[in-house]
């Protein structure tokens, strides 16, 4: 599988971002034998250049923080560029390895939250059970404007969130095979720089461990 091939099929996808995240898949090429990657370059794959270039900086600097070298390859490498620019790119810099983080999916959320328990009313057409009486409200509050508060005592509570899974693979710039892929959840946000500091702080310790990266 090469580099080129997996780098063109998110391009028109947005990157979204998560406030916290977790692992929830990982594979390693059980073949790899290294060396870990002392330099790499950083692909984040947006429809949106200015959401590529923060999160490209800010895994960057984080990757720099952590003693690893790192370039973003927004500098270099066009959302349409062919694998001649790829390779362009890997000479230029000098990486030896690639991060490509690209959106999987995107999933809706919704939770209802009950409202304040209220007293049952009565039938508002006048019948047995739910009936007659019970429509003209509370003691002192009777009619519509003792059943309009109690509605609105009642109403549930919606909110509507969106886990976004990510996927982040590492390629070998000098055969251009990938050699280590994760995927990650967590809920949508629109602080790009907030949530790429923690998929990063995720992801480089575990790129550490498994000898991805020295």
């Amino acid at each position: 599988m090469k580099l080129l091939h997996i780098a063109a099929l998110g391009l028109l996808v947005t990157l979204a971002g998560c406030s916290s995240v977790r692992i929830t898949n990982e594979w390693r090429d059980p073949g790899w034998q290294g060396p870990p990657a002392t330099h790499i370059a950083v692909i984040g794959i947006s429809n949106s250049d200015s959401t590529r270039r923060v999160f490209e900086d800010t895994f960057v600097q984080e990757l720099q923080n952590a003693g690893v070298s790192a370039v973003a390859s927004y500098t270099q490498l066009g959302p349409n560029d062919t694998s001649i620019k790829v390779d362009q790119l890997i000479k230029s810099t000098g990486a030896d390895a690639i991060l490509v983080t690209r959106v999987q999916s995107v999933n809706q959320r919704i939770n209802v939250s009950p409202g304040a328990p209220g007293r049952a009313w009565g039938n508002p057409w006048g019948g047995p059970g739910w009936g007659g009486p019970g429509w003209r409200g509370p003691p002192g509050r009777s009619g519509f404007y003792g059943w309009y508060g109690n509605a609105w005592q009642q109403a549930p509570v919606v909110t509507v969130t969106e886990e976004v899974t990510l996927e982040t693979s590492i390629w070998d710039a000098r055969t251009q095979t990938v050699v280590w892929v994760v995927s990650t959840q967590g809920v949508g946000s629109s602080n790009i720089p907030r949530i790429t500091r923690s998929l990063a702080s995720t992801l480089i310790p575990r790129l550490r461990t498994d000898g991805i990266i020295h």
